[in-house]
C-alpha cells in the first residue's frame, strides 16, 4: 500500500480547493473566485486499493489582510515543507507567473508536480505556449493538464502521484474523507454563501461559528444555529440586507447545500455578530482556529 501527503501549493484563485472536492468526490471546502477563500489547512483523505494520500490543502498566496492573513501564509509555507509530494497549482489562463512563488516551489527538496489547471479556460495553442514557459521555469517537475472543475483527469494525477509515495501503513480508516469534524464542512457551506453573496471586502471579515444544534421531532430534521462574525455594524447591515433579504438568500443556499452533504433536510437559524477586529485579535484568532506561530 503505497502512503503519504501531498500539499496543494499555489497562488490564490488557482483551482485547489475544487480540485480537493473533485478528488473526494464531495465538496467539503468553500469555493469562490475571492483571495483568502481558504482559511485552513484542511486534510482530505483519498483512500483506494493501492494508496492513501492525504491531500493538505493550503490558503493561497496572496497579499496579507492583518495577522489573519500573515497566519494562512505561515500556514501554507509549513505545509509545503513537510509532504512526499509537492502538487503546484496554476491556473492556465493567468497570463502572469509569480517568479517568487516559482523560486519557492524550485526549493522543495521532494518531487513536484505541476498541475496546470483550468485548461477548460483558455485556447490550446495560448494554454500551451504559457505551459512550455512553466516547464523552462521548473525543469524537475512532472506536469498534469486538467480542469479541476470538471474533473479532467484526476485520475492521471492521482497515479502519478502514487509513483512517488513510500510504502506503509493507513494513516487513516478506508471510510475517512476529512481530517475536520462535520460542524466544520457546515461552517465552510455557509461561508461559501457569505462570500458568493456578498461584496468584494466583506468576505475577509467574515468569520462562521456552528454554536449547536438540535434536532426537531416535528419538523423531523435537524436544526443548526450558527453565528456570522464581522467585525462591524456596517457590515452586519449588509449581511442582513435590506428588509432581511441578504441573509435570507444565504440561509437558503446554504442549507441547501447542506442537506446535500447530509443527504437529509436540514434547517439553520442564521445569526449576524459583531467582533470588532477579531483578525488582528490574538485571543480571537485562537479562538476561532487560527494558531499564530
Amino acid at each position: 500500500m503505497k502512503v503519504g501527503y501531498c500539499c496543494l501549493y499555489g497562488l490564490a484563485n488557482a483551482g485547489k480547493s475544487t480540485l480537493l472536492n473533485a478528488i473526494l468526490g464531495l465538496k467539503i471546502e468553500a469555493v469562490s473566485p475571492k483571495a483568502q477563500t481558504t482559511r485552513y489547512n484542511v486534510q482530505g483523505i483519498y483512500t483506494d486499493d493501492e494508496a492513501q494520500i492525504v491531500f493538505i490543502d493550503t490558503p493561497g498566496l496572496h497579499k496579507p489582510h492583518g495577522k489573519l492573513g500573515n497566519i494562512l501564509l505561515e500556514d501554507a509555507e509549513d505545509a509545503k515543507d513537510s509532504v512526499d509530494v509537492l502538487l503546484y497549482v496554476v491556473d492556465a489562463s493567468n497570463r502572469q507567473i509569480d517568479e517568487n512563488v516559482i523560486k519557492k516551489v524550485n526549493a522543495f527538496k521532494g518531487p513536484v508536480v505541476l498541475i496546470y489547471n483550468k485548461i477548460d479556460k483558455v485556447g490550446f495553442e495560448e494554454g500551451q505556449k504559457r505551459l512550455e514557459e512553466y516547464k523552462k521555469r521548473l525543469p524537475q517537475a512532472e506536469t498534469v493538464e486538467m480542469s479541476a472543475l470538471n474533473k479532467v483527469n484526476v485520475d492521471q494525477m492521482i497515479s502519478l502521484i502514487k509513483t512517488h509515495l513510500p510504502e506503509g501503513d493507513l494513516l487513516y480508516p478506508k471510510d475517512q474523507l476529512i481530517d475536520r469534524p462535520t460542524r466544520f464542512v457546515w461552517a465552510e457551506m455557509i461561508r461559501e454563501k457569505c462570500m458568493l453573496n456578498l461584496d468584494e471586502e466583506l468576505p475577509h471579515a467574515i468569520h462562521v461559528e456552528i454554536t449547536h444544534t438540535e434536532y426537531d421531532e416535528k419538523l423531523q430534521k435537524q436544526i443548526i444555529y450558527a453565528d456570522i462574525i464581522v467585525e462591524k455594524d456596517s457590515e452586519k447591515a449588509i449581511v442582513i440586507g435590506k428588509q432581511g433579504k441578504k441573509l435570507s438568500l444565504i440561509r437558503k443556499h446554504a442549507e441547501h447545500s447542506i442537506s446535500n452533504f447530509m443527504q437529509e433536510k436540514v434547517s439553520l437559524e442564521l445569526y449576524v455578530k459583531v467582533v470588532e477586529d477579531w483578525r488582528n485579535d490574538p485571543r480571537k484568532l485562537k479562538e476561532y482556529g487560527y494558531e499564530d506561530k
